[in-house]
């Protein structure tokens, strides 16, 4: 029991680790400095889709920026306000809202989304395989629901508040917001992450996710109270600066999290790969014989010639013979690896496998796990890709 929770909180710091380390090499603080050069335009048209949204739920204007405000107040907790001013003087004219405003309001937001879409799809290591059309429809279909989405934190916001703090109890209110920014965090990671995940997977990237905005908004604030020259610094783009700032931060607090979701799903790859480019330590091993470890005998057969077979198999300990037609071809030792054949093109072994010493231990590889460490490691793919040509070259020698 004591070694199951050992692996896992070593998984668990491994994986956080490793989401820290792809997120510098798959270059996300430029992907969310794009996000953020998207959002300057996006976020003016976004909200008066939202002043709109709610208007068919709400006649006075002043309340539905009254929900506005308390939704921008959550995300964007710094100068709110001077944005607000901006949706509302925007949205006082009535001839705003004709079909041909609409349409163009969404097609500006329309850059925020792909661009967005493209950092997903890198991080997972997803080619892109929909059409323009297709793309442009998804991306449409996504600002709807986020708008959807942001009316029903702006009504739940307004219940928490009635029921919560006027109720006596902010620390509730604190936590019921954290809860609901939660949920959303991990609805929009549904949407957007373009792969199949575990449900378990998303929560973890969304409460991560929420924490790091949690943590941070106190922090930002001091700096600003703190400061009282910084107002000076950047005169009248101060506040435009801020807000600059805060959505930069968001968006690259949302790429961590999703860094997260990506790691967790290949959690067994980060294993694996330790298999071809680290040394095994006697603590290693063991973590790999209980995740991926099958025992052999000596004299216990692994496969038989010409049966049909998908896996792939790694010596972690003793040492496997090969045999082909009663000629034994190869006795394969700790660090060596055999059976690629029958995976790669799913044919028939080729040989004959049979535990040479007793203790035998052998990591299996499934084609799944085999196939994303080829597609996201390009090094273990051309050492693997020498390692067969130099095999081919000895068996065709011992043929002859």
């Amino acid at each position: 029991m004591f070694s199951v929770i050992k692996d896992r909180t070593g998984t668990a710091f491994t994986v956080l680790w490793q989401s820290v380390k792809s997120f510098i090499k798959n270059d996300n603080s430029s992907a969310a400095a794009s996000l953020a050069y998207y959002s300057l335009f996006a976020l003016i048209p976004l909200l008066l889709l939202l002043f709109f949204a709610l208007s068919f739920f709400i006649t006075s204007s002043r309340s539905v920026m009254q929900r506005i405000t308390m939704l921008i107040s959550q995300f964007i907790p710094y100068y709110g306000d001077t944005i607000l001013n901006e949706v509302y003087a925007l949205a006082r004219h009535k001839g705003m809202w004709k079909i041909i405003s609409i349409v163009a309001l969404l097609w500006t937001s329309m850059p925020l989304m792909s661009t967005l879409r493209t950092a997903f799809y890198n991080i997972f290591k997803v080619e892109k395989k929909r059409s323009f059309l297709r793309a442009n429809v998804l991306d449409l279909g996504v600002i709807l629901l986020t708008l959807s989405l942001l009316v029903a934190v702006s009504f739940s916001s307004v219940a928490f508040k009635k029921f919560l703090v006027l109720g006596g109890s902010t620390v509730l209110y604190d936590i019921a917001s954290y809860c609901l920014t939660a949920v959303v965090i991990s609805v929009f990671y549904l949407v957007f992450v373009p792969a199949k995940v575990r449900f378990s997977y998303i929560l973890a990237g969304s409460v991560l996710t929420t924490l790091l905005w949690g943590i941070i908004r106190p922090v930002f604030g001091l700096f600003l109270s703190y400061n009282p020259q910084y107002g000076i610094t950047f005169g009248s783009l101060k506040a435009l600066f801020i807000v600059i700032i805060w959505i930069y931060y968001s968006f690259s607090v949302l790429l961590f999290g999703t860094e997260l979701i990506a790691n967790l799903r290949r959690k067994d790859i980060l294993m694996l790969r330790g298999l071809f480019y680290e040394t095994h330590t006697d603590r290693r091993t063991q973590k790999l014989k209980r995740k991926f470890g099958r025992d052999y005998k000596a004299g216990e057969i692994i496969f038989d010639e010409g049966e049909k077979g998908s896996e792939m198999f790694y010596v972690l300990s003793g040492s496997v013979r090969l045999i082909k037609k009663g000629q034994t071809l190869r006795v394969m030792q700790k660090g060596e690896y055999f059976g690629d054949m029958a995976l790669l093109i799913g044919t028939p072994r080729t040989t004959g496998a049979q535990a040479e010493e007793d203790n035998t231990s052998l990591a299996v590889i499934t084609p799944e796990n085999f196939e994303t460490l080829l597609r996201e490691e390009p090094k273990i793919a051309i050492s693997f890709l020498k390692e067969m040509a130099s095999r081919l070259k000895k068996t065709n020698e011992i043929l002859q």
